[in-house]
């Protein structure tokens, strides 16, 4: 791939793909900054929608790199890579959403202190 020869005009899609490698990274330090501050002990009312937010940015990040490569399988495999990214992220915001509905809020210190919702959330295998 590094000596494949480049079209003129289409060289600019090669950034596109530098921008997705640069998410993916900053998608990597934002899931280790959220775990940090969690057990470190930092509360925060909305853990769950940050920990959404910051997976709602997979989808971008593998569009970017799929579509900035030259090749016409790895854009298709981004595509539906992403679809799936886009499908986890809208099973994942339906369970948020019925948590924060039956604890009141998105602090995820309540959902550990309650076993029960744990039991209905996470089944047993």
């Amino acid at each position: 791939l590094l000596s494949k020869a480049k079209i003129s005009l289409f060289q600019g899609r090669s950034w596109f793909s530098w921008f997705g490698v640069v998410v993916f990274v900053a998608l990597a330090c934002g899931y280790c900054v959220l775990y940090a501050a969690y057990n470190s002990g930092v509360s925060s009312a909305n853990w769950m929608l940050l920990f959404l937010i910051v997976t709602s940015m997979t989808g971008y990040s593998l569009l970017s790199v799929g579509w900035g490569s030259y090749n016409k399988y790895a854009l298709i495999g981004s595509v539906r890579s992403s679809f799936g990214s886009v499908t986890f992220e809208a099973c994942f915001m339906c369970v948020v959403i019925m948590l924060g509905v039956v604890l009141g809020g998105y602090e995820l210190f309540e959902l550990s202190a309650s076993s029960w919702v744990l039991g209905v959330v996470v089944p047993g295998c």
